[in-house]
This record gives C-alpha cells, structure tokens and sequence, in this order.
C-alpha cells in the first residue's frame, strides 16, 4: 500500500511527505484524530516508505523490506500495543533499549506505540527520556484518539499531525465503489461510523444492519421495557445498544429541526422515524439523549446494568 492508496488525509499526507523528503522525519510523531480512521495504517506506510530499498517511487511493496514491513517481520520495526488496559514500563524499556541499536537492515528504526493514551505513568515517564534525546536513526510514532490523558510533557516534545474523519457522503462512495457494498448498507455504515473508514470496515462484517432494526422493532416501536429485554447482555453489547439507540434519537430529532433526509443514519427506515416524530419535543429528545449518553458513563464504570436500563427506559417511554 502507499500514501495514494490512503483516502481523505491529504493535508496531514502531505506534512509527513515534506519531512520524508527532507530526510528530517525522526524522534517522537504524535499522530491523533478519532478511532478507525488509517493513523497506524499510515505509520506503517511510513516505515515501508522509509526503509524501502526501490530507487524511484516508494514504498515499492516488493522490495524484501517491503515485503517484511507488510507481514510486521521486519526486525526494524516494532508495534507496541496494550496487553490489557495498559500499555507497562517493560515495552518501553523494550522500546528505549533498541532505540539504542542502529538499524539491523533498514534506514531507520520505527516504533509505533498504538493506543499511546493507555501508557500507564511509569511507562509514559520512561517514555520521556526517550523523547528528550531521541537517536537520530529511530522514529517514534504514538498513535492516539485521547491526546488529552498523555503526559504534557511528552506532548511538548512530539510533533502532533491531526487526521481527520472523511465526510459521510465521500465514504458512502468510498464503500460503494471501493467495496461493493449496496448503497443502502454503505449510507448506514458511512454515517454510523461519522466518516472512519477503519469502523465502517469492521462493521460491514458484522451483522450491525439486521441488529439495528431488530433494536428498533423491539424497543423503539414497541415501547418494551428495557431491563427485561437486555438480562444477561455484556458490557460490549450494552454499548453497542446504547450507541444504536442515540442514533435513532439523533435522527428523529433531525428530522424536527428540517434537516435534509440524506443526512439521516437510518434513512431505510424513515417512514418510521417521522411516525415517532410527533411523539416527542425538542426538550424530551434532549432529555433523552443526555440519559443515554449518561448511560454510557455509569456503564464503563461498572455500574448495576439492569438498574440503568430500568432507569433509561423510564426516560424513554415516560412520553
């Protein structure tokens, strides 16, 4: 894969180009934006590109390097990634002992450090010394959607490159053409996953579409009481359920403010969407959302499930 294979990130594209052709593309990268978006595909290009051994356009993707970065063979390249919930001192001693060594067959060293929010803060200070004299012949790519939860310090000494989510419409495309999905599973995947071609990807895998309108059967139409139809669901499930619920919310109440269908996630499903409209005020839907979203919050933090979808069909049937 190269740079002209990935969509929609021309500008940040276009930074990493400059500092490749400059030879000045080293030390600490922070690369950040939502989840499901291409940044550690485009870190692996990066080191495909640097350390490939083509004479004109790289990366060639047959060249040996090439071929070694696509498997993660490469003896120059390393993926730090959390074992668990955290991301521990021991990679990152791992880490800062190769960065030491010069390149065993490439140009440079690279390590990508997926998920770099999840640094605990023995790891992220160890990271540090890393980032304050970093080895010219190594990069260091910290891929995250949460810059927020890492050290300030480690922050000040990374160059940060944004990416961005593609426009719903160009991903719809995207998936249509790129992928042959029909078009009414593309428009509810593209608007879904808010432009991230990495979670539309996974989710055209899953059976999301078939799920969504179950959900929307049986609770949205039906106005079934939500403990009882969600016992014994995980964690993962609930949110799952919760983030298909918001969009429907989401999308009736678009449809009160006059926005225009195409905008719709569940535009299959219109005919429904503008029969709950007249159920609800602006003031009950914002009531709603902010229940569900409040969910999600007391349901990473563990708290009695089958209380809190008690507790959210309340809210949403009390119309």
């Amino acid at each position: 894969m190269r740079f002209s294979d990935i969509l929609g990130h021309e500008k940040p594209l276009n930074i990493i180009n400059t500092y490749i052709e400059n030879s000045c593309f080293s030390g600490g990268y922070i690369f950040s934006g939502p989840e499901g978006i291409g940044k550690k595909t485009v870190a692996k290009i990066i080191a495909q590109k640097i350390n490939c051994t083509a004479q004109e356009e790289k990366p060639c993707g047959s060249c040996s390097s090439c071929l070694k970065m696509e498997k993660l063979q490469h003896p120059d390249l390393h993926i730090i990634e959390a074992e668990s919930s955290q991301i521990k001192i021991e990679d990152i001693r791992f880490l800062q002992r190769e960065a030491n060594f010069r390149p065993y067959e490439g140009v440079m060293k690279v390590f990508i450090v997926d998920e770099a929010h999840r640094l605990n803060p023995e790891a992220m200070n160890s990271l540090l010394k890393v980032l304050e004299e970093p080895p010219r012949d190594s990069l260091i790519i910290l891929i995250t959607h949460k810059p927020q939860r890492i050290f300030k310090t480690i922050l000040s000494r990374c160059k940060v490159i944004r990416f961005s989510p593609l426009a719903a419409s160009a991903l719809e495309d995207v998936l249509i053409r790129g992928y042959f999905v029909d078009k009414v599973f593309a428009h509810f995947l593209s608007f879904y996953a808010e432009g991230r071609l990495g979670l539309a990807l996974r989710l055209k895998e899953t059976k999301i579409f078939e799920e969504k309108n179950r959900i929307f059967d049986s609770f949205a139409l039906s106005g079934k009481p939500l403990d009882r139809n969600l016992t014994g669901q995980s964690k993962e499930q609930l949110r799952g359920f919760l983030n298909i619920l918001a969009s429907w919310f989401r999308d009736i109440y678009l449809l009160k403010a006059g926005m225009p269908d195409k905008d719709l996630i569940h535009l299959d499903r219109k005919n429904d969407l503008l029969k709950l409209k007249p159920e609800f005020s602006f003031k009950q839907l914002d009531g709603i959302l902010s229940t569900i979203s409040e969910s999600m919050f007391y349901l990473e933090h563990n708290i009695n499930s089958k209380l809190l979808m008690h507790n959210l069909g309340a809210q949403l049937w009390k119309v």
